[in-house]
């Protein structure tokens, strides 16, 4: 990939980024309600993104990005699929993150 198409990409990245931001509700939410619910997977879309940028953005790959976000994004993931093995993936991805 040439840098204008990686360019072009990233630039989509960024504008679909803000917009995700911009849905964040501005006030607090509770954990089990529907907003909380809305909240987590405005956090999942945002961290997608991320992962995007992650892969595009420099010549190489920040593998401690990287590792960050896929860990997120599957933690979270493990709370809308508890029976999933997402938790299990999360803590291959980095043995050293400690969770509560």
């Amino acid at each position: 990939m040439n840098s204008e198409n990686r360019n072009q990409i990233l630039k989509l990245v960024d504008d679909a980024h803000t917009k995700v931001e911009s849905f964040y509700p501005e006030t607090a939410v509770y954990k089990g309600t529907p907003e909380w619910t809305e909240k987590r997977r405005l956090l999942l879309a945002d961290l997608a993104l991320h992962l995007t940028q992650d892969a595009l953005k420099g010549e190489t790959i920040n593998e401690a990005k990287l590792k960050n976000h896929l860990f997120a994004i599957l933690k979270i993931s493990a709370e809308f699929f508890p029976e999933g093995n997402f938790e299990k993936a999360a803590m291959l991805i980095d043995e050293t993150i400690v969770t509560s």
